[in-house]
């Protein structure tokens, strides 16, 4: 009962969305076409509008290319703050592994005390005399 009029609803759903989508591509088409033959046969400018397009074509391309070489010097200046950042990463990388060294080198010219050096060590006794 229930299933045949859910069927039913969703069927209509679908044809009236479908129709929507078949009628928004043939509005799409209908205009690309048109701009295409529009482009092809041209329309009647006068020199001045001619000129002015072109002129605001002009000014468009300096906005490009004067975007492009911002967008280019922003770059390459966070590619020097980076490059500066990894050397100096590395430098301290470099010296930190330097000052273990060191550390390592004093422990091994320090001399032992031997009462602390073999505090806790069990005596091995050898034989005689030992």
């Amino acid at each position: 009962m229930n299933n045949t009029n859910v069927i039913g609803q969703f069927q209509d759903e679908i044809e009236q969305t479908s129709g929507e989508v078949a009628e928004s591509v043939k509005d799409s088409v209908g205009e690309a076409i048109e701009q295409g033959v529009q482009s092809v046969v041209g329309t009647n400018l006068t020199p001045q509008q001619i000129q002015e397009k072109e002129q605001d074509r002009q000014k468009q391309l300096s906005y490009t290319r004067k975007w492009l070489g911002d967008l280019q010097r922003a770059q390459e200046k966070v590619r020097a703050e980076n490059k500066q950042k990894e050397q100096q990463r590395l430098q301290a990388q470099e010296e930190e592994k330097k000052v273990s060294e060191m550390k390592k080198e004093e422990k091994k010219k320090k001399p032992v005390n031997p009462a602390i050096a073999y505090a806790g060590k069990v005596e091995i006794k050898r034989g005689v005399g030992g």
